[in-house]
């Protein structure tokens, strides 16, 4: 049952998978109509004719996972089963006086999730014409029928009234079990479906908000939290603005992957220093980030990002055990000021003070 369900499950569309269920029941389903058919001791023509649907139908599997002609075998399924293996199976196992007037109830469902378009509707008036062709011709059949006493060829089986009640309960629970069984795994590999569309989703969200070498929200998810968060209205909220110093010459000298990797590794700190959920830390552009914190005062805002400015200062790199690597940034308080231009305009002119006066510190407003 696992490879069963693995090999529906590994079909690329839906209508693949729904395509595979109907192939791989059909098939069980036909092969127990045989056995069914040889147990009610009906003629051996009944009996060749469930036999060889089962053979058309694995027919149609090989064509489609073997030839991978996948559209050519959908048609050869609905036409063969429509057309040829239910009208046929029809007269020799009873026609309207059996069960098999389900069997082309499920021939048609089997139809709209099948084909598409033109193809779906020429196959079920074609369909439709033949299972109303089919029951015409099996009521002149019937015994007790009012119609010419000109003989007739016997192409009908008869069935006893035991053979009759026997007949409709078995094709009432085959086919129950055929619709349950199709309509169950379809479902299943629906859910699995919209699963993988709505992680798919929310990767593709991720991307659009995250920046991929830092792990960190890009600047795009920044200024949208800029602009919906209430940063002027509440005393709580200070702005940060940090660069990485001398990070060009870090880069010529250990190369473009070690700078990777250091602004990984500062990302990771400032990540640690985030300690509310309305607080945001973000990749501004190149080695430029920018913290969102809330403190109860300027001094307290200071001293959590100076914690960071240690840590990451005081961090070991393999590629020279004495390299120290540090960043400036500028700090203001939010409240300050009206506008996020102006706030970040403030930020970026303090940032550019400590790197004038040194690097390595923390400028902030006086």
């Amino acid at each position: 049952m696992k490879k069963l369900l693995s090999f529906i499950n590994n079909q690329k569309t839906l209508e693949d998978k729904y395509f595979s269920v109907v192939i791989l029941v059909g098939v069980v389903l036909v092969i127990s109509s045989a056995i069914v058919t040889y147990a009610e001791k009906l003629s051996p023509v009944a009996n060749i004719a469930t036999l060889a649907s089962a053979l058309m139908l694995i027919g149609v599997f090989f064509v489609a996972y073997r030839l991978h002609k996948m559209d050519l075998a959908r048609l050869m399924l609905c036409y063969i089963l429509n057309c040829f293996v239910i009208p046929m199976a029809f007269f020799f196992c009873g026609g309207i006086d059996s069960g098999m007037p389900l069997y082309m109830v499920a021939g048609v469902f089997l139809l709209i999730p099948v084909l598409k378009g033109p193809q779906r509707i020429i196959c079920l008036i074609i369909s439709f014409l033949i299972d109303i062709i089919c029951i015409i011709v099996s009521y002149f059949y019937m015994p007790g029928a009012k119609v010419s006493s000109v003989p007739k060829p016997d192409i009908l089986t008869h069935l006893t009234l035991e053979a009759r009640f026997i007949d409709m309960i078995n094709s009432l629970i085959l086919i129950g079990m055929y619709l349950i069984l199709t309509t169950g795994l379809i479902m299943n590999a629906y859910q699995k479906e919209k699963e993988a569309r709505e992680a798919l989703l929310v990767k593709l969200e991720n991307l659009s908000k995250i920046d991929e070498l830092t792990g960190l929200y890009n600047r795009r998810e920044l200024f949208n939290y800029l602009e919906n968060t209430p940063l002027f209205k509440d005393d709580r909220f200070y702005m940060i603005m940090m660069d990485m110093d001398h990070f060009k010459n870090q880069n010529d000298t250990y190369g473009h992957s070690f700078g990777d990797s250091v602004l990984k590794a500062f990302a990771l700190v400032l990540k640690e220093t985030i300690k509310h959920e309305d607080e945001i830390v973000a990749r501004y552009g190149g080695e430029e980030f920018m913290m969102i914190i809330k403190a109860d005062s300027l001094d307290q805002a200071f001293k959590r990002i100076d914690d960071a400015r240690k840590t990451f200062e005081d961090m070991k790199w393999d590629v020279d055990k004495n390299l120290k690597i540090t960043f400036s940034a500028g700090l203001i308080h939010a409240a300050d000021y009206s506008n996020v231009t102006e706030a970040i305009s403030a930020a970026d002119k303090l940032l550019y003070q400590a790197k004038k006066s040194g690097r390595n510190m923390i400028m902030t407003a006086l």
